[in-house]
C-alpha cells in the first residue's frame, strides 16, 4: 500500500511539474495615455494573451473579457517563452483590471498544425485581478521614483525601497546599469526584474533607460525584448499632462576601438543617429507645447571626461541646449552631484549615486527632489521651478 501511495505521489508531482508555469512577471512598461506593454515569461513555449476590463465592482472572472494576444505582424506568437502584449486605444487616466494567460504549445512539428496543452494565468482563486492606470492627459501632479546603478543588487534595492509607497507613484525610472552585464534571462530576473515585480511593477509602469553596462554581455542584444518600446529604440519620448519626458541612451563610455569591446561597438554612429532623432522630436507638438521638459540619460554629458562624455557634448548636448530642458537626471558616476546650469549645459543635471533613490514630485510648476539612501546622513533635498 505504501509503495502504491509513493508511486501515486511521484506521478502526481511529475504531472504538476510538467504543467506550464509563469516564471517571471508580469510587469508594465512603455506606458502612454492610451497604451501600455505587458511582459512576462513562461518555462515552455505558449500562445499568450491579456484579458482586460475597466475598473469596477463587477466580478472580473464572472464573464468573458476581451483578449489581446501577443502577436507579430498579424500572427500570434506561439514558439517563444518571452511574452509581450501591447494594449492600445485605451482611455487617458483610466484604471483597468487585467490578467495574463499563457497556453502551452505541446506540439508543432510541421506547417501550422499546433497542439495546445494546459494554461497558466495570474487568475488565482481569491485573488483580485491586477490593475494599472494610464497616464492622464490632464494630470497636474506627477510623482515618480528614479533608481540607477543597482548592478544586480536585488536585495539592496529592496531594502533601499522598503518605505516607498509605490501606489502613490505614476512610474518608476530604471536609469541605467541595473545589471553589471547581460548574460541570461535568469541573471536579468534575479538581479532586479523579479524584485521589481514583487514590489510594484505589475501595477506601476517602468520607464527603462539603458546604461552602458547593459550594452555588455552575450545576452545584451535581447534587452529590448524585456523592455520593449513602440519605437523599437532605447531612446523615446512620452508625455503626462503638460510635461514632456525624454529617455535617452548614451551607449558605451569608452571609445568604440577599446579592447574591452572586442570590435563589436559602434556607439559613435549610434549617438549621431540618436541626435538626428532628437532634433526632430523636440520640434514635435508633444514636446514643443509642453510646459515642462525632463530628461533621463544614464551618462551625464558634463560630469567626467571619458569618451562618451565628450561625444555626448558634441552630439546630444547642443540639441538639448536648444530644447528648453528643465532638468536632466543621470547616474553612472556612483557619486551624487547637483550641477547648476553652465556654459556647457544650459540646464541642471542631478547625478544620483549607486546607493540612493530620487523621489520626485512635480506640482504647481515646482519640482521637488528627495535623494534618500539607507544611511540618512547622505539624504538631500532639492527644488527647482519649471
Amino acid at each position: 500500500m505504501k509503495q502504491l501511495l509513493s508511486l501515486f505521489l511521484l506521478l502526481f508531482t511529475g504531472l504538476l511539474s510538467a504543467q506550464i508555469q509563469i516564471t517571471h512577471g508580469p510587469y508594465l512598461c512603455d506606458m502612454t495615455a492610451t497604451g501600455v506593454s505587458i511582459v512576462w515569461m513562461t518555462d515552455k513555449p505558449a500562445v499568450s494573451w491579456v484579458e482586460l476590463a475597466p475598473d469596477g465592482s463587477d466580478h472580473f472572472y464572472a464573464q468573458e473579457r476581451p483578449k489581446f494576444f501577443d502577436t507579430s505582424h498579424g500572427r500570434k506568437r506561439a514558439n517563444d517563452t518571452i511574452h509581450h502584449v501591447r494594449l492600445e486605444n485605451l482611455e487617458s487616466g483610466k484604471t483597468y483590471r487585467y490578467r495574463i494567460v499563457s497556453q502551452e504549445v505541446t506540439d508543432w512539428k510541421t506547417y501550422d498544425y499546433v497542439l495546445y496543452g494546459r494554461m497558466a494565468s495570474t487568475a488565482v482563486y481569491g485573488r483580485e485581478p491586477l490593475k494599472f492606470t494610464t497616464f492622464d492627459n490632464n494630470r497636474k501632479e506627477i510623482n515618480f521614483l528614479i533608481l540607477n546603478d543597482i548592478h544586480g543588487r536585488a536585495s539592496f534595492m529592496k531594502e533601499l525601497c522598503q518605505n516607498i509607497d509605490f501606489k502613490a507613484l505614476d512610474f518608476v525610472v530604471l536609469n541605467g546599469d541595473m545589471s553589471d552585464q547581460v548574460e541570461s534571462q535568469e541573471q536579468l530576473c534575479r538581479g532586479y526584474i523579479d524584485t521589481l515585480v514583487s514590489m510594484f511593477a505589475s501595477e506601476v509602469p517602468l520607464v527603462y533607460a539603458r546604461g552602458n553596462h547593459e550594452t555588455r554581455g552575450v545576452y545584451s542584444d535581447m534587452v529590448m525584448r524585456y523592455f520593449p518600446t513602440v519605437s523599437g529604440q532605447f531612446y523615446y519620448q512620452f508625455n503626462i499632462g503638460k510635461t514632456a519626458f525624454l529617455v535617452l541612451d548614451g551607449g558605451e563610455d569608452k571609445p568604440d576601438s577599446d579592447i574591452e569591446y572586442c570590435g563589436i561597438a559602434d556607439y559613435d554612429r549610434y549617438r549621431e543617429q540618436e541626435a538626428e532623432w532628437l532634433k526632430k522630436t523636440i520640434q514635435s507638438p508633444d514636446y514643443k507645447d509642453a510646459e515642462a521638459h525632463i530628461v533621463f540619460l544614464h551618462i551625464p554629458p558634463t560630469v567626467g571626461n571619458w569618451h562618451a562624455n565628450v561625444h555626448l557634448q558634441e552630439t546630444l548636448l547642443p540639441v538639448l541646449n536648444a530644447a528648453n530642458v528643465d532638468i536632466m537626471f543621470s547616474g553612472h558616476t556612483h557619486r551624487y552631484s547637483y550641477n547648476e546650469p553652465n556654459e556647457r549645459a544650459k540646464f541642471p543635471i542631478l547625478v544620483n549615486s549607486n546607493t540612493a533613490y530620487v523621489l520626485c514630485k512635480l506640482k504647481d510648476n515646482r519640482l521637488s527632489m528627495e535623494v534618500k539612501g539607507i544611511d540618512p546622513k547622505n539624504d538631500r533635498k532639492q527644488e527647482i521651478g519649471l
